[in-house]
C-alpha cells in the first residue's frame, strides 16, 4: 500500500510541477512532502520531491537518464545516512533485540532459533539502504509512468519514458560496481557497508537490465504476452538462481551490447 502511495505521490508533484512550473509547484509540493514523510515515514516523504526535481530537468530539456539520475539524488543521500546509521552495531543490536521481543510477544519461543534471527536482522539492517533505495528507484519509473498516461487528459506534454525492452543503465557504472567489490574487500566499518550496499544496488539495476534483454528478444520472436508473463513466474520458484542469471545477462550486455543499442561510432556513422 505504502508503494502505490509513492508512486500517486510521485506523479501528482511531477504533473503539478509541469502545469504550475517547478518554482509555482514548490510550496503545494512542499506541503504534501511534510504530510507524507510524518505520515508515511521519511523514506517515502521524498517521493514528492522527487517528482518535482523531474518536473524542473524537464524544463531544462534533459533526457530521460538524466531525469532520472538527478530525481534519485534525494534518494541517494537518504540511502547515505542510513548507511552511517546502520553501521553501528548498537543500532543493529537494539533493532534484533525490539524483533525478539515482538516475536516473544506473539507467543514464540526463542530459545532456540534467537540468534539465527538476531543474525537474519542483522544482515537485513546492513542491505536496508540499498532496498529502499531501489524501492524508490522504481517508485520513480512507475510515477512518471502513470504521470506521461494522465497528462494528455490535464493538456500537458510530458515525453514518453524509454520502453523497458531497450533501456539500459550508463555503461560507467559497470565502474561503481568493481569499485564497490574492491572496497568490500579492503575497507572495514561503514565503508564496508556502503561498499555492500553499492553493490546490492549495481546488481538489482544489472538485474534489471538483465530482465530487460529478456523483453527484447521476446518482443523481437513475437513470444505471446502470456507464454512471457508464465516464464518470469517460473523464474521466482528459482528466485535465486534466476536472480544470479539475470544480473549476469546485464552485465554481460554490457559488454557485449547484444541489442545494438550502443550509439555508432563516428567512423561507423561516415562508412554507412
Amino acid at each position: 500500500m505504502l508503494f502505490l502511495f509513492g508512486i500517486v505521490l510521485t506523479a501528482f508533484s511531477l504533473l503539478a510541477g509541469l502545469r504550475y512550473g517547478s518554482r509555482g509547484a514548490l510550496p503545494l509540493v512542499g506541503v504534501v512532502c511534510l504530510a507524507s514523510t510524518f505520515g508515511l515515514g521519511p523514506t517515502w516523504g521524498l517521493a514528492p520531491i522527487m517528482g518535482l526535481i523531474a518536473a524542473l530537468q524537464l524544463e531544462r530539456g534533459q533526457s530521460f537518464g538524466r531525469v532520472v539520475a538527478m530525481s534519485a539524488a534525494p534518494a541517494a543521500g537518504l540511502g547515505l545516512w542510513q548507511v552511517v546509521q546502520t553501521s553501528n552495531p548498537g543500532f543493529r543490536e537494539d533493532r534484533a533485540a525490539l524483533v525478539l521481543d515482538q516475536f516473544q510477544a506473539l507467543g514464540f519461543s526463542m530459545a532456540e532459533g534467537g540468534e539465527a534471527l538476531v543474525a537474519m536482522v542483522d544482515a537485513v539492517l546492513r542491505v536496508q539502504p540499498s532496498f529502499e533505495l531501489a524501492s524508490l528507484l522504481l517508485t520513480f519509473v512507475l510515477g512518471y509512468r502513470l504521470s506521461q498516461s494522465l497528462a494528455p487528459r490535464l493538456r500537458l506534454d510530458l515525453p514518453a519514458p524509454l520502453p523497458l525492452a531497450h533501456w539500459r543503465p550508463w555503461e560507467e557504472l559497470i565502474w561503481v560496481l568493481i569499485a564497490a567489490l574492491a572496497l568490500g574487500l579492503l575497507a572495514d566499518g561503514w565503508l564496508a557497508d556502503l561498499a555492500l550496499n553499492a553493490a546490492v544496488l549495481m546488481a538489482l539495476l544489472y538485474g534489471a537490465q538483465g530482465v530487460a534483454v529478456l523483453r527484447f528478444y521476446a518482443r523481437r520472436q513475437d513470444v505471446p504476452l502470456l507464454v512471457e508473463l508464465i516464464f518470469y513466474l517460473a523464474l521466482l520458484l528459482v528466485a535465486g538462481l534466476a536472480f544470479i542469471m539475470l544480473v549476469g545477462i546485464g552485465v554481460l550486455d554490457t559488454w557485449f551490447d547484444w541489442r545494438r543499442l550502443r550509439p555508432a561510432a563516428p567512423e561507423d556513422q561516415n562508412e554507412a
